[in-house]
């Protein structure tokens, strides 16, 4: 087992891996050296994925054996030189994960770490040849920087002047690289917690390994359109066969050119999480926004990590005004970080925003031992209306309102917000999507929306005559491409829904594909309406007596519902039930500016929230 010894806080120590040289077979030896950030001899930084944590393979550190993952030996194989020593910092190694005092004072430097490291490796794992396409095509048509690989690309483009098979070369190999570059999306490394942070924090970028292939990952990212417009385009040639031409084809050609499809279209789907926001833009966005632990979080809610604790920790390098509020501390309960991060966004970043980014946690109106405000860090909120269909400008203005703040006790959250008074709950969207898109919203939709929202509300609509469009377009208020359709459009495609009796979907009818989504979203959601008659849609938690308010500081209204008061105290309590969309106070064509007005005009109400 290796020694750890001490290190000493006061100087910012560190301990670094110097690794042994070595041939590509050689067993991997290594050494620790304890170093000073204050004064930081040259090293590199390695940023990895830790992989299967019950798989291991032994190397030698300080002459003793140590169980590194499959993933970490593959690395440090990769990286070895063969004639000289490489100083490295690497996590696993160089903190002793075993004792919670040193984590707990290590891991606030990691911003400092990554700052003082000569170069970050980034290790993808091993290579293959879709990959190896990928950035061959980025480096010497988007980088133009040639190596040995673009003397392929080179000679083809001139073969391709004068030759049918040359071009259909070029297509196919297009192709390959847009599997790689999908192939290159989809590996772990880009949905891990903490190598967000060590891929943004250097001040240089990154040099990213797979297997012996080097590279930056800006140069495949800016190829990105050039690959798929590349591949695409002779995919679709490949597909678009005339009807004489596909009967010359023998079946072996048409299986071929199928699989090739479905692969590329499966490849797709799976990369979807990891598509990454422009690499420049991840890495210099966050510094110096105002509520950057908020924007972080967001950034990082579909990455995963060993220790749920990490989905805040393994941000604190990059937001250091948190470590001074808030240290980390490995020995605290998981609820207790969420907690405190949540009043920190809260107290610090003024961000009640926070509730309609992230989906509240599903036991919040069960457990009453810990506070309905904590969302779930891990869940982006899938039914918050989008960006540019949020409540009314005129009812958001942030100084409109004190800034809502959590106590010191951290037990109730203090939120400013106008009451619209109680709703009353018209139906439950049905578990089953087929049954929300079929059955729900053709009886809402065709069969007198106003009769069916009054009948079972007991409540006046307001201006039922334009109520199915605008219906329609709350339906797909939180999709991300709802603002691409009309409501004529919108509206046309649930009528051509509806005329089927087991609907499918035509080939490329993409609002279609979009309705069908918002039906799964939908299901298990709330349709309620307001004592002024406006209907909305919210959390399947939502019955009848519940409160719908808007918070100026927040983008979305939001439904609370009281709290039993069963020791009879004389201040009322809420818990937060969830955000919703609350028809004629959105913005967008079916805003009522004269409700808003009405609404604006109302004082302000504080609610004490548990």
């Amino acid at each position: 087992m290796v020694q750890y010894s001490p290190l000493n806080p006061d100087r910012s120590e560190i301990r670094v891996l110097v690794l042994q040289r070595g041939r590509t077979r050689d067993p991997i030896r290594c050494t620790l050296r304890t170093v000073s950030l204050d004064s930081p001899p040259y090293f590199e930084a390695l940023s990895y994925v830790w992989g299967d944590m019950s798989v291991k393979k032994p190397i030698t550190v300080d002459g003793e054996e140590f169980q590194a993952t499959v993933n970490l030996e593959a690395a440090l194989r990769a990286l070895r030189r063969p004639f000289r020593k490489r100083t490295l910092w690497v996590d696993a190694v160089c903190i002793n994960q075993d004792d919670i005092p040193e984590k707990n004072i290590q891991v606030p430097q990691m911003g400092r770490l990554y700052g003082s490291a000569g170069d970050v490796l980034v290790w993808l794992g091993p290579t293959d040849l879709n990959i190896q396409t990928a950035v061959s095509w980025a480096q010497t048509y988007i980088a133009n920087k040639y190596t040995s690989a673009s003397v392929y690309w080179l000679q083809l483009d001139l073969r391709a002047k004068f030759s049918e098979n040359a071009r259909r070369e070029k297509g196919r190999a297009s192709l390959q690289a847009i599997e790689g570059y999908l192939d290159l999306l989809g590996l772990p490394y880009w949905n891990r917690m903490w190598t967000f942070q060590e891929f943004c924090l250097p001040d240089r970028e990154p040099i990213c390994y797979c297997g012996d292939v080097a590279f930056r990952a800006t140069t495949v990212q800016s190829a990105q359109a050039a690959i798929l417009d590349a591949g695409i385009s002779f995919l679709d040639r490949l597909m678009e066969t005339s009807a004489r031409e596909w009967s010359e084809l023998s079946e072996e050609e048409k299986q071929e050119r199928g699989k090739i499809k479905s692969r590329i279209e499966s490849k797709c789907q799976v990369v979807l999480g990891n598509m990454l926001p422009p690499l420049h833009k991840l890495r210099n966005d966050w510094r110096g926004a105002e509520n950057a632990l908020l924007y972080l979080t967001g950034a990082t809610a579909e990455r995963n990590c060993y220790d749920k604790r990490d989905k805040v920790y393994a941000l604190y390098g990059m937001v250091p005004a948190v470590q001074q509020v808030y240290p980390p501390d490995y020995a605290k309960p998981v609820r207790d970080v969420m907690l405190e991060t949540t009043a920190y966004m809260i107290n610090h970043e003024r961000a009640p925003v926070i509730w309609a980014l992230f989906e509240l946690r599903p036991d919040r109106l069960s457990d009453m031992s810990y506070p309905s405000w904590v969302p779930d860090f891990a869940a982006v909120n899938s039914n918050t209306p989008s960006r540019d269909v949020g409540v009314a400008d005129s009812l958001r203005r942030f100084e409109d309102a004190p800034p809502a703040k959590v106590d010191a006790d951290l037990s109730t959250a203090h939120l400013w917000a106008r009451n619209l008074g109680t709703c009353k709950v018209v139906l439950k969207f049905d578990t089953l999507a087929s049954n929300v898109l079929v059955n729900q919203f053709r009886g809402l939709l065709k069969k007198g929306p106003s009769q069916a929202l009054e009948s079972n509300a007991g409540k006046s609509i307001r201006k039922p005559d334009t109520l199915a469009p605008r219906m329609a377009r709350a339906f797909v208020a939180h999709h991300v491409e709802q603002h691409e359709y009309s409501t004529e459009e919108i509206l046309n495609t649930f009528d051509l829904i509806f005329d089927f009796a087991t609907p499918t979907r035509p080939l490329g009818n993409h609002c279609w594909a979009m309705i069908e989504d918002v039906a799964q979203d939908l299901t298990r959601k709330t349709l309620f309406v307001t004592e002024g008659g406006c209907f909305g849609i919210g959390a399947g938690e939502i019955k009848d007596g519940d409160l719908v308010t808007i918070p100026p500081q927040a983008r979305a209204p939001m439904v609370l519902t009281r709290e039993a008061n069963i020791f009879g105290n004389e201040v009322e309590y809420y818990r937060m039930v969830g955000i919703a969309y609350v028809d004629g106070v959105m913005k967008g064509e079916f805003l009522d500016a004269d409700l808003a007005a009405a609404i604006e005009k109302q004082e302000l109400e504080e609610f004490l929230i548990h």
